[in-house]
């Protein structure tokens, strides 16, 4: 059987998508296919393993885009880290589209497979912190305190879209990310 024919990228996105917007458990292979427009098969053809393999194939995406958009980013001390800092802040706005979308590292640590994700899930986290606190550092705090505000950040950031999702006021995102640089300056 011939494989269909879609755009790779558009079905990294539609996987992401139903991912962020479903969780693990909820994003059923009829419901994957139909978000790709790929028969089953033709998703078992690119991903033998399965939804699983979907799952860490989402994942891998997601951590190159936080080495893309945060970690260079932040690490480009050819920048001002206060344009470092908005730029990191732009993008994390951009990805979760103002607070609208779910982040699929949260959906992701739910449901019966999260343990088989919850080493990249960290790992992405890990990454976000550490580009917050290159950041912090190059904004005068010690690297001790601009890792513990980088954890904070985390921690706002996952909390602002769970009470965007659930309220559906997406001005606790928006706080969240005007608060983030006094929490990076000394």
């Amino acid at each position: 059987m011939r494989t269909q024919k879609v755009d790779p990228e558009n079905v990294d996105l539609k996987l992401f998508k139903t991912f962020s917007e479903l969780g693990y458990d909820g994003a059923s292979m009829e419901l994957l296919a139909q978000a790709t427009g790929l028969k089953k098969a033709s998703l078992y053809h690119r991903f033998p393993n399965g939804k699983k393999e979907m799952a860490q194939h989402v994942l891998s995406i997601v951590e190159e885009w936080i080495l893309q958009n945060i970690v260079s980013v932040s690490a480009n001390k050819k920048l001002k880290p206060e344009t470092r800092l908005k730029k990191v802040i732009t993008s994390i706005d951009e990805l979760y589209n103002g607070g609208a979308n779910n982040c699929l590292l949260r959906t992701l640590t739910i449901g019966t497979d999260a343990e088989a994700f919850k080493e990249k899930v960290n790992s992405c986290f890990n990454l976000l912190a550490d580009g917050f606190t290159d950041i912090g550092i190059d904004l005068g705090l010690s690297s001790k305190v601009a890792g513990q505000q980088a954890k904070l950040i985390n921690l706002l950031i996952q909390g602002s879209l769970v009470l965007a999702g659930v309220t559906g006021d997406k001005n606790y995102f928006k706080n969240c990310l005007t608060k983030i640089p006094a929490l990076l300056t000394a």
